[in-house]
């Protein structure tokens, strides 16, 4: 039975709301798994971005007009959406200079007719052109904002690593969740993959507010989100809000839009699938996709695990469906969550397969597998560093410490 956590701060006093037989998440690994390549660098991912473009802090016109704080979409190597959500009748201009004051562009933000919002409100949507690889840009919302940073994904073929974070089963605003999230700032990375169950319990518009804006705020001003919806989520109106508030990379298809997609970040290929609606649609497209990349490394996201010695266990249809593309084309690394606990496989026909439903909402007990490297139950996230002919995982718990590392070799 799925775990709830609901936590009320009062008086300084943390108060729990859990049955008798149920403890709180385990919040650091009680055993280490493989620390061979421990992550050499422990700082925080927005350095520069704080430096060179400044906080992002809110303006008192900002605090008194502004609902949902600005954040990244569809970052890529030309070009970035800045969203958020604003009281209705304010007019918002964002402004992109260089980090020395350079103008580069000002852009009249639009509303997003695609999203419902709460009464008196509007979802502002500006699309940022004609912008140049790899590059820091500073953006500030006029007269609501200060500067912020955030750099444009890298072309293919470069040297530079591709540094990105992914958990899942996170989205309740509670306080484990504010503790691991106050973690991912301790590692180094260029974006984030959301691993599904995005907002607990029902993936409502109030819920998706609490369990993923309130918390991430301050990372998403600066890093662009890449997520997929889990079961939760698809709860309300067949996952509507969550394609609402997000505006995830378009398929190219005209369907399933939002729900799997990819995008290149470097010299990796990203691909999110839907496992809450698998079929032979998002197979056929699935197929299509890998095969028409050049990238040399491939990374596949979803929320169900095909491989998993957790409570729910190993998704068959995820199996029979995704896997014979997967390794048919060559998929290095396969991240997904909805079990609450950190499993890696050892390598399943070139592939590994890593569980990571750490993100705060909950643990449960694992055990393992004949397909199992490793497993423990803590509340997590995982770092992954993508170089040009090898890809190093690093899983970090609850209080800081990294407990399982391993390297995947391109082609391996």
């Amino acid at each position: 039975m799925r775990r709830r956590w609901e936590w009320v701060v009062a008086a300084g006093v943390m108060l729990s709301s859990l049955s008798a037989c149920e403890g709180p998440p385990q919040l650091s690994a009680d055993k280490m798994g493989d620390l061979t390549y421990v992550l050499a660098e422990r700082t925080r991912p927005d350095v520069e971005h704080l430096a060179r473009c400044g906080s992002g802090a809110l303006t008192d016109t900002g605090r008194r007009v502004l609902r949902r704080a600005p954040y990244l979409q569809r970052v890529d190597t030309a070009s970035t959406w800045v969203m958020f959500t604003a009281a209705t009748g304010n007019a918002v201009t964002v402004d992109v200079t260089r980090p020395d004051g350079r103008a580069v562009d000002s852009v009249s933000a639009v509303p997003d007719t695609s999203a419902r919002t709460a009464a008196g409100t509007w979802q502002g949507l500006a699309q940022l052109q004609g912008l140049e690889p790899d590059t820091l840009y500073c953006y500030a919302l006029r007269g609501m904002t200060a500067r912020a940073g955030f750099r444009t994904a890298p072309s293919g073929g470069g040297s530079r690593p591709v540094r990105f974070i992914a958990f899942g089963d996170s989205g309740d605003g509670g306080v484990y969740q504010y503790t691991v999230a106050r973690q991912m700032l301790t590692a180094p990375f260029d974006f984030m993959l959301h691993t599904g169950d995005v907002a607990y319990d029902d993936g409502t518009r109030a819920q998706l507010e609490k369990g993923f804006f309130g918390v991430y705020a301050g990372t998403i001003r600066s890093f662009p989100a890449f997520l997929v919806a889990g079961n939760h989520d698809y709860a309300t109106d067949d996952g509507a809000p969550f394609r609402q508030v997000f505006a995830l990379p378009d398929n190219k298809t005209g369907k399933g839009v939002e729900r799997w997609y990819s995008f290149d970040w470097g010299n990796a290929h990203f691909v999110a699938l839907d496992s809450e609606r698998i079929g032979g649609e998002q197979v056929a497209w699935l197929e299509a996709d890998l095969a028409a990349t050049s990238q040399p490394w491939k990374i596949v996201f979803a929320h169900h695990p095909p491989f998993s010695s957790g409570e729910h266990g190993s998704d068959i249809d995820f199996r029979r469906h995704f896997l014979p593309v997967i390794q048919r084309h060559g998929v290095a690394l396969v991240l997904s969550g909805h079990d609450h606990h950190y499993e890696r496989s050892k390598p399943q026909g070139g592939t590994t397969y890593i569980v990571t439903g750490g993100g705060g909402h909950g643990t449960r007990e694992v055990g393992q597998g004949d397909f199992t490297q490793f497993s423990v139950e803590t509340l997590h996230f995982v770092q992954v560093e993508v170089h040009e002919s090898e890809l190093f995982v690093h899983a970090i718990d609850g209080t800081g410490v990294e407990f399982d590392s391993a390297r995947i070799g391109l082609g391996e």
